[in-house]
Order: structure tokens, then C-alpha cells, then sequence
């Protein structure tokens, strides 16, 4: 849970003053009598009151500082911190936390990063429930969630349209006028996941070329589980001109077993994977893969923080052609 902090109008209530007065002391704007600040510093120390960057934020209609907690690392991480305050031209601080897809872990990043007074939190790809999410984001207006929708608070969404990265991929995978592919996802798809799914296929469907796919569900869509997966059905595989995985994890598992099995690609077969992770370039040959428009969706949230309105609901994915396809 994240926990309640202390306030400005309780640091007024307990030193008998005006919210103005305690403003005035901790902006060092304004008169204010020696007696007054050092009574008012008295009751801050006890409290243990830090400043809310984000209220501060506002009045100053600036971002001073941004985290970004992710499921995992990957290039993204480092896509904010370019990342400029418009009225100054500041590099962004630099705050990233990874939860290795643990709910528990997202909820100590956000408390963390909530003391370390970040006037926004960013929420990439969520593991929590819809009512935890809903909950934190009531409670810190600062909190803004990249792949999942809130209920409570549409302001606080910032959502990537996965129906035409999944399109994206399946374009891209016949574009060698391959007749027969596979398509590689989780028996545990979220809703961006499904929506993917969902564009993939429909592409392949839609196509006017006769084209034949499978499609092939494990339960974890990784390294390992994707490497037993080409050899348990080996022959469909190697038979494939196309590959299209879920993640650029499972795609280089893909690629790890049909280098195995003296499959060549691209030239043989296509594989196309998704997320443009670090391992899509540790990947022998790299892997073409599918982006978020992270940098985009980073700055919308500098712009929400600051102007307080949604400048745009509208990103899209980009492709990202390196040499598996």
C-alpha cells in the first residue's frame, strides 16, 4: 500500500498558521517573522514533512523530476532522460526502477519513488489488479500508467494502440511473400497482448495471398520456453517462411533453435519479435522488431503534469527493421 503522508494544511493546522505562511517559509518567498519560521520549522522537523513535488510542480507549471518504473529494463529506460523541462531546458533527474513483473515490488517503487519526491511516476505495462491500480491512483494524482486504463482517472492513462503493432509485425513478416507462417503467444495474454494477437492475425487473414499460419500458445512466452517449442515441433518450423513471437524474448529463443537446427535467416525464414529490447541486438543476426513510441508517450506525460491537459491520446507504433527480416 502506498502510504499517507504528511501535508502543508497539517503542518499549518499543528503551527496555528495560515497554508500561506508555511508556503511562504518553505519557497523562501515572502516576510516572515524569525518567531513564525522557527516555530514552523519545529513542527516540520517533528513531522518529517518533505515538500509534495507535484503540488509544487504545479504552481510552477514545470516538471522537476520524472521515474519510470519498468517490468524490465530495455532500451526504453533511458528514452526519458533526454527528456527537457520546457522553461528551461533541463535534463530531466534520471529515476528507473525495474520490478521484474512483481505486483508486491511495483508498490515499494512507487512508495520509493513517491519519497524521493518525484513530481511524476510513470507505471510502464503494470502487473497489479485493476482495483490496486485504481487505488495508488487515487491517491498520488502524480502517477501516470503507460498500457493499462484506469477507471478512476483517464487523465492518468497514457495507452499505446497494440491492434496496429500486431499489424505492424504481420506486414512486415510477408513482406518476402512467405506462404506459410507461425504466430507465437501466451495462454496469459493482458489486454495489450490480445490486442496484438489480434492484429496479427486479422493482417494474415486479410491477406490476398493464400496464407497458411499456426498459431502456438506457451504459457511463458521467454528464452527457454521458446527454444522447446521449436524443437517439440520441429518440422513446422523449419517448414515456416515466417515467425511472428509475442516478445523479442520468445523471437530470440526462435532464433537460437533454427540457428540449431541450420534454418537461415532471413533467408529461410523471417522472424519478427516485439518491444525492442536490448536483447533484440545481442541477437545473432539482430532482431527486426516492433517499438513503442515511448518517447512520445514520456513527453505527454512532462506536458500533462505541466499543462495539466492531454495534448494527445493518439501513439503509434514504429518498426524497427534490422536483419531477421
Amino acid at each position: 500500500m502506498v502510504a499517507q503522508t504528511v501535508t502543508i494544511k497539517d503542518i499549518a493546522k499543528l503551527a496555528n498558521v495560515s497554508i500561506a505562511t508555511v508556503s511562504r517559509v518553505l519557497n523562501h518567498n515572502g516576510k516572515v517573522k524569525s518567531s513564525t519560521k522557527t516555530k514552523i520549522q519545529r513542527v516540520i522537523d517533528k513531522m518529517n514533512f518533505k515538500p509534495n513535488a507535484y503540488a509544487r510542480d504545479l504552481v510552477r507549471s514545470r516538471v522537476s523530476s520524472l521515474g519510470v518504473i519498468y517490468p524490465h529494463f530495455s532500451f526504453d529506460c533511458h528514452a526519458f532522460i533526454g527528456i527537457s523541462q520546457k522553461n528551461t531546458a533541463a535534463p530531466l533527474p534520471a529515476f528507473i526502477a525495474q520490478t521484474a513483473h512483481s505486483e508486491l515490488e511495483e508498490g515499494v517503487c512507487i512508495q520509493n519513488m513517491n519519497a524521493s519526491y518525484c513530481s511524476g511516476i510513470v507505471l510502464c505495462q503494470s502487473r497489479a489488479t485493476t482495483q490496486t491500480l485504481n487505488s495508488w491512483a487515487k491517491k498520488l494524482p502524480h502517477l501516470f500508467c503507460i498500457d493499462r486504463q484506469l477507471t478512476s482517472s483517464p487523465f492518468q492513462n497514457v495507452t499505446f494502440n497494440h491492434l496496429e503493432a500486431g499489424v505492424l509485425q504481420a506486414t512486415e513478416a510477408l513482406k518476402n511473400g512467405g506462404k506459410y507462417g507461425i504466430v507465437i503467444h501466451s495462454t496469459k495474454m493482458d489486454h495489450a497482448s490480445s490486442q496484438r494477437f489480434a492484429g496479427t492475425i486479422g493482417r494474415l487473414s486479410g491477406s490476398k495471398h493464400n496464407i497458411e499460419f499456426e498459431t502456438f500458445h506457451i504459457d511463458l512466452c521467454n528464452i527457454d520456453s521458446s527454444i522447446e517449442l521449436v524443437m517439440k515441433h520441429e518440422a513446422q518450423f523449419k517448414r515456416a517462411d515466417f515467425v511472428i513471437a509475442e516478445n523479442d524474448f520468445s523471437a530470440y529463443g526462435v532464433v537460437e533453435a533454427l540457428k540449431a537446427l541450420a534454418v537461415n535467416i532471413p533467408h529461410e525464414v523471417t522472424v519478427i519479435g516485439f518491444g525492442n529490447h536490448m536483447i533484440s541486438t545481442i541477437s545473432y543476426p539482430k532482431l527486426t522488431t516492433v517499438q513503442y513510441p515511448f518517447h512520445q508517450m514520456l513527453h505527454e506525460v512532462v506536458h500533462r503534469i505541466e499543462k495539466q491537459t492531454i495534448q494527445t491520446n493518439q501513439f503509434r507504433p514504429t518498426l524497427v527493421k534490422r536483419q531477421t527480416s
